[in-house]
């Protein structure tokens, strides 16, 4: 069993969630058993054509006509990686030690405390240089705060996080 049969097993939960936006997708094996094709199909019509690398037992790198998309996605965020191409995505900043430890905010509410943001790399990553993730662009920045760090990707939604030089230290060692 390789990597991109257990991304076909995704596929019927995947496409569970895009049905309300008339979209499936289909998943296909290459002959290399380490590559694959992600069919994006929007009223039984293809629109889009990913292919898909694996990277290791449970990453991917996903490539749109020789660009890369996305590197190193784990597998079982594939779907609410199609999900959030096709419907509006919420950020929610999530905080860890001092005195904002575990509050969670919306973007109207980190812009009120927000002491600047961070820069868009989106031109170094289309020269192929190795930058923070898109999802880091031109994200607020905190005062007594280490970040925004990507957290994680759901259905509609990208979680990033911030977390105190302490706590950053305690989980780094």
């Amino acid at each position: 069993m390789n990597l991109i049969n257990e991304v076909q097993k995704l596929e019927c939960r995947i496409n569970s969630k895009l049905e309300d936006n008339h979209i499936e997708i289909r998943i296909i094996e290459s002959k290399d058993e380490y590559e694959g094709k992600i069919i994006i199909l929007k009223d039984k019509k293809v629109i889009r054509v990913f292919a898909i690398n694996m990277i290791s037992c449970s990453q991917i790198d996903i490539y749109e006509k020789d660009k890369i998309l996305e590197q190193g996605l784990f597998i079982d965020n594939l779907g609410a990686w199609i999900f959030n191409l096709y419907n509006n995505v919420e950020y929610l900043y999530v905080f860890y030690g001092g005195e904002l430890n575990r509050k969670v905010f919306t973007k109207e509410g980190i812009n009120k405390i927000s002491t600047g943001t961070t820069s868009n790399m989106s031109e170094e990553r289309n020269k192929g240089l190795m930058v923070h993730r898109k999802e880091l662009d031109e994200q607020p920045k905190v005062k007594g705060y280490l970040g925004p760090m990507f957290e994680e990707i759901d259905y509609g939604k990208i979680y990033l996080r911030y977390e105190t030089q302490e706590i950053y230290n305690m989980l780094s060692a």
